[in-house]
């Protein structure tokens, strides 16, 4: 099964991160450095290349695609239960799990700012989930491709097992008096974040060790999921550097 990467720099990307790419399909392409680098990585793994007409593409993928797609292996979502053998050793570390983001726009950007900021692993439900679609791999910028993505069908099981491994769990709620900054985490730690509209289902904030809200001004109801995401793995990735 195949899926297909538009952009340059999420096709840059991928190429880069040693996934298995079947074959680049361009447009007329302007000579820029990034497509220079683009063009040397498909030659030195001997992808095929082939040039088609740009209302094809533009049919395809309507989306800003900047006249380069590429095919590859579907990117491999594996099942939770092997998350463990895919984590750092050291404690030192941070996952992130979703419920249930419906956007694909806020779950690339949540990939790319958890790629920015080091996390080691994400975990998705199974369902009610936005998919893995070219959408969010272009949200991403192509950071899907440096991510381990792991999908179980209960996510209150998920976290009974991290908690057996000795992982902090950390939940996001707007309602809470505990700000982010104030908090003091441990590690392992799991970050929760809670769907668009309704937040984390209280089942899970009950799971949560500590529930945290980022301050902010009461002008507006609250942050988008996928800016909130950010700060709290850019103040996750400061404590992890202290």
């Amino acid at each position: 099964m195949s899926e297909w990467i538009y952009g340059r720099q999420p096709v840059f990307e991928f190429l880069n991160s040693g996934v298995n790419a079947k074959k680049l399909y361009v447009s007329s392409l302007k000579k820029t450095n990034e497509i220079s680098s683009i063009l040397k990585l498909v030659h030195e793994k001997k992808i095929p290349i082939e040039a088609v007409d740009k209302r094809w593409m533009d049919q395809k993928f309507p989306e800003n695609h900047q006249g380069i797609l590429l095919e590859i292996e579907a990117h491999p979502i594996k099942e939770f239960k092997n998350i463990f053998s895919h984590l750092p050793k050291e404690k030192n570390h941070y996952v992130t799990l979703l419920d249930e983001i419906q956007d694909p726009q806020n779950l690339g950007a949540i990939i790319r700012s958890a790629v920015c900021f080091g996390c080691s692993a994400l975990v998705l439900p199974k369902w009610r989930s936005a998919s893995m679609s070219p959408g969010v791999i272009k949200s991403s910028s192509g950071a899907l491709a440096h991510l381990p993505i792991f999908e179980i069908s209960n996510l209150t099981v998920a976290i009974e097992r991290l908690k057996e491994k000795g992982f902090f769990v950390l939940g996001t709620d707007v309602q809470s008096t505990v700000s982010l900054e104030s908090v003091t985490l441990q590690f392992p730690l799991a970050v929760l974040f809670g769907n668009e509209h309704r937040g984390l289902k209280p089942i899970l904030k009950k799971q949560c060790d500590s529930l945290v809200a980022i301050p902010q001004t009461t002008k507006i109801a609250s942050l988008n999921v996928s800016v909130s995401a950010a700060i709290t793995f850019y103040e996750i990735f400061k404590r992890i550097k202290i």
